[in-house]
């Protein structure tokens, strides 16, 4: 899902980000579209989508490293690190683990490639102070626009082929996540839109690469074994 086209001296953002991003709403204060625990599993899944995309990791169908270490910032190589210490879990496994601290650590890449800004707000009569977050990049485009975009914009296949372009894998990828945790049924998209998204979503997820639609299966499996309902 393209959210934006950061300047040329910015960091691209990456699949956990945008995710990250189209998860919530607001303008000076950040707030989460779905139950907290989605957002988490949904940013854990889109760091291990990120390390699929770039073949640092291969799903067989346990979880192991397969790339030489060249992740464009710390955080993938923190978690490629530990799946190297730790190789043979499976998809499950890693999204429960990651998902502990996932959204704080996806917040902070953005925080230090400067997208979002914390902003410190009042605890209220308890008194101390508590922290909030808004978006410091006005370039950032907003999550309606972006899933119009992917839902309407010409498609780069035809028929039942394979879909390889990396970033497009990026960006469906991210539209997959947002579906599953249901973020995509909070942002207002008008309903022809809507069913347009949701007719391509279907064929997306046919013709990506197997590890990312396993991804996806995953995290489907996980929400639906929750207690977590997706607010509608």
């Amino acid at each position: 899902m393209t959210v934006s086209e950061l300047g040329a001296s910015r960091i691209p953002l990456r699949v956990a980000d945008r995710f990250f991003l189209a998860a919530h709403t607001g303008g000076q204060r950040l707030s989460p579209r779905v139950d907290s625990e989605l957002v988490s599993l949904g940013c854990a899944a889109g760091l291990l989508a990120e390390l699929i995309l770039e073949e640092e990791i291969a799903v067989t169908p346990s979880v192991r490293p397969s790339g030489r270490g060249r992740c464009p910032d710390f955080l993938s190589w923190a978690i490629l690190r530990e799946i190297r210490e730790e190789p043979g879990h499976d998809l499950r496994t890693w999204l429960d683990y990651l998902g502990q601290a996932a959204t704080e650590k996806v917040r902070a890449r953005l925080v230090i490639i400067d997208v979002l800004r914390e902003v410190p707000v009042s605890a209220g009569w308890r008194g101390g102070a508590a922290a909030a977050w808004r978006l410091a990049d006005t370039s950032v485009t907003s999550p309606e626009t972006t899933l119009e975009l992917l839902f309407t914009s010409a498609e780069t296949a035809t028929g039942n082929g394979m879909i390889t372009v990396p970033e497009r894998l990026a960006e469906i990828t991210c539209a997959l996540l947002a579906r599953e945790t249901g973020v995509v049924r909070q942002v207002r998209l008008a309903k022809n839109v809507a069913r347009q998204g949701e007719f391509r979503m279907k064929s997306w997820q046919k013709r990506i690469p197997g590890p990312l639609r396993n991804l996806i299966a995953e995290v489907a499996a996980a929400r639906g074994q929750s207690a977590i309902t997706p607010r509608r």
